[in-house]
């Protein structure tokens, strides 16, 4: 069904936009394999990457990250 979608979408565009969407096509099939294979150890293995390898939890940020540290105020 989707093929069907496909080529119905794909009779009305112009010859410049098909090869767009054949480029785009391209690039999410090579986005996809890439994808693949940067998390893949061996055939029958996944990883998954976490914010630090090395901490058992969730890292807490302080609660004031986001204000400018006194020594930066007289610049503002």
């Amino acid at each position: 069904m989707a093929y069907d979608t496909l080529i119905k979408e794909a009779q009305d565009l112009p010859e410049d936009m098909i090869e767009q969407v054949i480029e785009f096509m391209r690039f999410l099939k090579y986005t996809s394999k890439k994808e693949q294979t940067e998390h893949s150890i061996n055939n029958s293995m996944t990883f998954h990457r976490s914010v630090n390898p090395l901490a058992d939890e969730f890292i807490a940020i302080a609660e004031d990250f986001d204000e400018t540290p006194e020594c930066f105020k007289e610049y503002i």
